[in-house]
């Protein structure tokens, strides 16, 4: 598949992100989270609250990489220096730039939102379990990579529409890097089996 999409660094995306499969998931993972996390930046900087806005451009930094968007990256990583060192003044000055960077991907990103994996496998207590299981240990290792494909994995299972609804919020966080939320909703779904 040839992708090809401007500020992006298709090649380094493939390699940090494991496989190209992993790369398209990401794209349209990021997508999805793109208006939530970029309305979150501004609300920080609104009120002030430069600890969640350094926490939020961190992982926003992160994302960016991960994608292969360098310097979007770079650009994020500039704020979250800025937000360490307090300087409220060049984060105002700054971040709409970089925000209006970061969005601007946000037509590229779009085809790769599709979800067409529809649930095919019997659900199995024991496979499920230890699927959830070694979810965990990739949330414990910050390792998005596994995280997502476990995430994924997931899905393939037909469950209960209760449990579904748990997998959508699961999948949500994991995706938003909320690595606690998502860890103690899993020891949840873990503890209803």
């Amino acid at each position: 598949m040839n992708i090809n999409i401007p500020g992006i660094d298709t090649e380094k995306a493939i390699k940090n992100s494991g496989s190209e499969e992993l790369f398209t998931e990401l794209l349209g993972d990021v997508y999805k989270l793109m208006d939530e996390k970029s309305a979150l930046v501004e609300t920080y900087i609104k009120n002030n609250d430069l600890k969640n806005f350094t926490i939020q451009v961190h992982a926003l930094k992160t994302t960016c990489r991960m994608i292969g968007a360098m310097d979007i990256g770079e650009s994020f990583f500039t704020l979250e220096k800025l937000g360490k060192e307090n300087d409220l003044e060049q984060i105002e000055k700054l971040t709409p730039d970089v925000l209006s960077s970061f969005r601007s991907l946000k037509p590229y990103l779009e085809p790769f939102t599709s979800k067409n994996n529809a649930p095919s496998k019997n659900f199995s207590k024991d496979d499920f379990s230890a699927i959830l299981n070694k979810l965990l240990s990739a949330l414990d290792d910050f390792d998005l990579g596994t995280a997502e494909e476990t995430s994924k994995e997931l899905f393939s299972y037909n469950c209960s529409e209760d449990l579904a609804h748990k997998l959508e919020s699961l999948d949500k966080l994991i995706s938003n890097l909320d690595y606690d939320e998502a860890k103690e909703l899993v020891n949840r779904i873990l503890s209803e089996l």
